[in-house]
């Protein structure tokens, strides 16, 4: 019987995805995003909370690569793919929900489809590690 911990290569495909979107979002998204926030004629207050939301978004990222990772260390790790795809899951159903009940426009972002693809993978990294 082999022993040796073998994690999915769904795990890293994962990883790879999440790494992309975290680039995506902040070279790409934040110029495009927040200067226009800060020339909108709204309450500091308001702009820069969303400042600090759009970058928390990127620590939850960061985060959720760390866990992809910690997974494929060790069998006992799994469980933290396990947190990273219930995140990625939740961060899907936030996409989805606001472009369905939100606004149609958030469908031309990535919001909705990377993060449905990331919960795919990772589920079926924990489904396929062995």
């Amino acid at each position: 019987m082999n022993t040796r911990y073998k994690p999915s290569k769904f795990l890293w495909a994962a990883i790879v995805l999440c790494v992309l979107v975290l680039i995506a979002h902040e070279l790409l998204g934040a110029p495009m995003v927040l200067p226009p926030l800060s020339a909108a004629d709204l309450a500091a207050d308001v702009i820069w909370l969303h400042h600090f939301s759009w970058h928390v978004g990127s620590i939850a990222i960061i985060a959720m690569i760390a866990l992809f990772i910690l997974a494929t260390k060790k069998p006992e790790n799994l469980l933290m793919a396990t947190v990273a795809t219930a995140m990625s899951v939740g961060f899907a159903l936030l996409g989805l929900s606001l472009a369905i009940v939100g606004d149609k426009a958030l469908w031309g972002t990535p919001a909705p489809y990377a993060w449905c693809i990331v919960a795919i993978l990772g589920s079926l990294g924990i489904l396929r590690t062995r």
